[in-house]
């Protein structure tokens, strides 16, 4: 493969960590939310490891494709001589990226356990931690939105345009830090949603608007 072939492929990483994410979305299935009672979360998780180690798997696999993904867009921005966003673009995602997959690795680390080990208020204890931590880890996803709106808006690396969507999801993700009620919009299950819907639009646009921006370049 040429050179411009794999600078492509690391372009559309971002589109194949959607894919793998949503695999183990699939197989993690209906979990639990904070608003659940004790015990409900210990069922979950003591009568459901299978689904809960697959789905560890498959976002693993997603975040290897999402570093990929990220990298193409920071040197993307390197390129457009917007080094200094890049770079704090790049730094926010890696601390973004470390929080969120300890927070996975907690709740899957729950899969281990065994009725009678523990007491569901322990394990509820665990599950609501990790849920704090990623609501909390969405500040430095906007970290990473930011950085590339500006870019998008300075030098047309990717569509100015494109760059107010950045900006939308940026700002959500530092509102929904504040989402720490049990339950409705404003909680990790409600407020994350709607996280989720921004994650996919903007990984899934920006993908494809780096291979775009790659094809018009090789032309």
């Amino acid at each position: 493969m040429s050179k411009n072939s794999w600078d492509r492929l690391a372009a559309a990483n971002g589109l194949i960590s959607l894919v793998l994410f949503f695999v183990g979305w699939l197989i993690y299935g209906n979990g639990p939310t904070v608003a659940d009672d004790p015990a409900i979360i210990l069922g979950f998780f003591t009568n459901n490891p299978d689904r809960v180690i697959g789905s560890m798997f498959f976002q693993g696999l997603a975040s290897l494709a999402l570093i990929w993904f990220m990298a193409a867009l920071v040197m993307a921005m390197k390129k457009a001589d917007e080094t200094l966003l890049a770079v704090a673009a790049g730094l926010a995602f890696a601390v973004a990226l470390t929080l969120g997959s300890a927070a996975t690795i907690m709740r899957s680390g729950l899969a281990f356990l065994s009725v009678g080990e523990v007491t569901a208020d322990t394990v509820a204890v665990i599950f609501y931690l990790g849920s704090v931590i990623d609501t909390g880890q969405n500040m430095f996803s906007a970290g990473w939105y930011l950085p590339v709106a500006l870019a998008a808006f300075r030098t047309r690396f990717i569509p100015a345009w494109w760059g107010w969507v950045s900006i939308a999801a940026a700002l959500w993700a530092i509102a929904s830090t504040t989402a720490l009620n049990h339950a409705g919009l404003w909680s990790p299950h409600g407020a994350g949603f709607l996280n989720l819907v921004f994650y996919v639009v903007w990984v899934g646009g920006t993908s494809m608007l780096l291979l775009k921006s790659r094809r018009d370049s090789a032309a």
